[in-house]
């Protein structure tokens, strides 16, 4: 990260104000303050370790496509109360794997937490564990995403069609 020295000087400013407001993290803000004020390059990613990498849009897209999908597949398990769809494995929202797809995972806690859209995925965060799949899901997500479009609406699925869904 290149910093020049009137960032350098803007930063300095706003982690002594960071510092007298937070006593409990005076010292660490101090760090960063040194780490600026002598220009220790070394020690610039200190200064942004805690910013995630930008989330490409199209990554977002796939995750707003995967939850729409999964909110259509609610309204069928609702209106067909189908033993087959409710009981199947993939009946409900697994998340995204914490270690590999962490990204994916993160945006979906936004979405459902924060922006508080999605709601109806609340239900599932125990059984779920809070949106972390332990395991790869995207490809899943992303054969279950072609199938779904191959029908003619996926707002009127059938619980057949849900099936076919999740057992892409």
């Amino acid at each position: 990260m290149e910093i020049t020295k009137r960032d350098r000087l803007i930063l300095i400013n706003q982690y002594r104000i960071l510092a007298s407001l937070n006593k409990a993290e005076a010292d660490h803000y101090e760090e960063l303050i040194s780490i600026l004020e002598n220009g220790y390059t070394i020690f610039y990613s200190q200064l942004e370790e805690w910013i995630s990498d930008d989330v490409p849009e199209e990554e977002g897209r796939f995750v707003l496509e995967v939850l729409d999908l999964y909110r259509a597949i609610e309204d069928v398990k609702r209106a067909t109360k189908d033993s087959r769809l409710l009981a199947h494995h993939y009946a409900y929202f697994r998340g995204f794997d914490g270690n590999n797809e962490t990204e994916y995972m993160s945006f979906c806690r936004f979405l459902i937490e924060k922006q508080g859209k999605f709601q109806e995925q609340k239900q599932y965060l125990l059984r779920n564990d809070n949106l972390n799949s332990h395991m790869p899901m995207t490809a899943k997500y992303r054969r279950m995403l072609v199938e779904a479009n191959s029908l003619s609406d996926k707002w009127r699925m059938s619980a057949d069609d849900a099936l076919r869904v999740l057992d892409a």
